[in-house]
């Protein structure tokens, strides 16, 4: 076979290859995205000089940054072949959904649909973390100060106090058959299901978990 064909057919092989390549990272980018996004648009760098074959990819997200929005870095597993691993560049442009406060909000606010307003826009321009689900929201007590309009996030929230430290609380221990019910002081604050320590009415100090704002559970 002349050597001028060889030469088209590597070349032609190269940039099949190339092209299967750049079109499995824009899949995998894809489907790491918010599965709410109305929009992703994914573009992805391939250098200039076409690469080996990498016959068994296996691509992934490096270091601990899983946010898929903006530029990043992918790489992909080569098993068996040269380089073994492999990076690119990307771009994730991810147009959704997303929550900002409704009104001032001030710390320990608990939220609810009218403390929330839905948006659209680019995640990526958007602080990590920004929620897209009301469910990730309602029912959380804000940790600081937030403006109206401003992004709502996980960063933002925590689970509401449901027993204060020092609060006179029941206590109720439960087992197979039996419940007895006492009172005592809680000497944490704890959320809804969170570990309470009791010092009850007759000096001992027990640990149980808050079911209510009045109430820890012990379970024998």
């Amino acid at each position: 076979m002349p050597t001028a064909l060889l030469c088209v057919l590597a070349a032609s092989s190269a940039q099949a290859a190339t092209t299967d390549m750049e079109s499995l990272l824009v899949e995998y980018l894809r489907s790491q995205t918010d599965a709410a996004a109305a929009d992703v648009r994914v573009s992805v760098t391939m250098p200039r000089v076409a690469m080996s074959e990498c016959r068994q990819p296996a691509p992934f997200l490096p270091g601990r940054n899983t946010r898929v929005a903006g530029n990043l870095t992918v790489g992909v597993q080569c098993p068996g072949d040269r380089p073994g691993t492999r990076y690119y560049q990307a771009r994730v442009d991810v147009v959704a959904d997303y929550y900002v406060a409704a009104r001032a909000l001030m710390p320990g606010t608990v939220l609810g649909m009218a403390d929330l307003k839905r948006e659209s826009g680019d995640l990526s321009r958007l602080p990590a973390g920004v929620a897209t689900r009301p469910d990730a929201l309602l029912g959380m007590a804000v940790t600081r100060r937030v403006a109206a309009g401003r992004p709502l996030g996980s960063y933002m929230v925590k689970q509401p106090v449901a027993i204060e430290r020092g609060a006179r609380v029941r206590v109720i221990a439960m087992g197979p058959g039996f419940s007895i019910a006492t009172e005592g002081k809680a000497l944490n604050a704890a959320p809804l299901g969170g570990e309470v320590r009791v010092s009850t009415n007759d000096g001992a100090i027990v640990s149980g978990t808050s079911t209510d704002q009045n109430t820890v559970t012990l379970r024998r």
